[in-house]
């Protein structure tokens, strides 16, 4: 328990929506570069040679590929331009047949496994705060999740890759704040198959309603027994500063001492034999 735990800590607990256009930012992708040869530039020279505040216009003549356009735009883009990408999606949001394009990207980004991108383009559909949207996206959370593929550490990578897109998509149907909606959002806070879903969904209820003790009281029956510590869990507010986000910090491992990892085991010392850090012969001379 204490494994996993500080496991969804680490993962789940920054999935609200993509490029800091709701809470937190985070782009998890796990697959393999495609590209022969590295780029030469380092990612600030990219940044400062791209031109800042330029979305790609949405069309609904040319949707599909516009919104192509502008969820590729969105993966490079910077906070600074968080204002650029509200108003464009709000714009599109009145758009039926652009809703339906950004559905069918986050489609077959995930089917093409391009999970950066599926994550990318979830977190703009969430943003968009639809009734259509939030439909697909509750579709998208109820999934049936991997069952067969790559074990590392006794984590199915699969599994846990689908799982932190549906987190992201279940960040969404929150953002929508509607009752019908928050309904699925409190059912998947202690009924999704994965733990990285129910603890995003409880973060993302408690968030959308301020993290207000109401909300807390409303979506503790749904809430698992052995997982009501993510009822608890902190979150750093804006113009927060340290010293008070570290008493919080405090006061919570002090009540929850069972997320704190354990302390490390010292090591016996090495046998005289092992000589660390030295050679058997001499080094050649260069």
């Amino acid at each position: 328990m204490q494994r996993n735990t500080r496991r969804v800590f680490s993962r789940a607990g920054t999935f609200f929506v993509t490029l800091g256009l709701m809470s937190g930012s985070v782009a998890i992708a796990q697959d393999r570069p495609t590209a022969e040869k590295p780029s030469d530039l380092p990612p600030s020279r990219v940044i400062a040679g791209r031109p800042l505040h330029s979305p790609p216009k949405m069309t609904v003549e040319d949707a599909r590929k516009s919104v192509n356009a502008f969820i590729t735009w969105a993966g490079q883009s910077v906070v600074e331009e968080q204002s650029d990408a509200r108003r464009a999606l709000a714009s599109a949001a009145k758009s039926p047949a652009l809703i339906q394009a950004f559905i069918e990207e986050i489609v077959d980004a995930n089917k093409s496994g391009d999970t950066s991108r599926a994550l990318v383009a979830l977190g703009l559909l969430g943003e968009m705060r639809t009734y259509d949207g939030a439909k697909f996206l509750v579709e998208f959370v109820r999934m049936p999740l991997p069952t067969k593929g790559t074990v590392i550490e006794g984590e199915l990578q699969e599994e846990a890759q689908q799982a932190r897109l549906q987190a992201k998509a279940i960040a969404g149907v929150a953002y929508l704040r509607n009752a019908e909606f928050d309904r699925e959002v409190a059912y998947q806070a202690g009924n999704h198959p994965s733990v990285i879903v129910r603890a995003e969904a409880i973060s993302a209820y408690l968030w959308n309603r301020g993290d207000t003790l109401e909300a807390r009281k409303e979506l503790e029956p749904f809430v698992r027994k052995e997982e009501r510590l993510y009822l608890d869990r902190v979150r750093r507010v804006s113009g927060e500063g340290a010293e008070a986000f570290n008493r919080k910090l405090t006061a919570y491992l002090k009540a929850h001492p069972e997320v704190q990892a354990p302390n490390p085991e010292r090591k016996d010392p090495r046998p005289p034999e092992e000589k660390p850090n030295t050679y058997d012969v001499t080094p050649p001379k260069f």
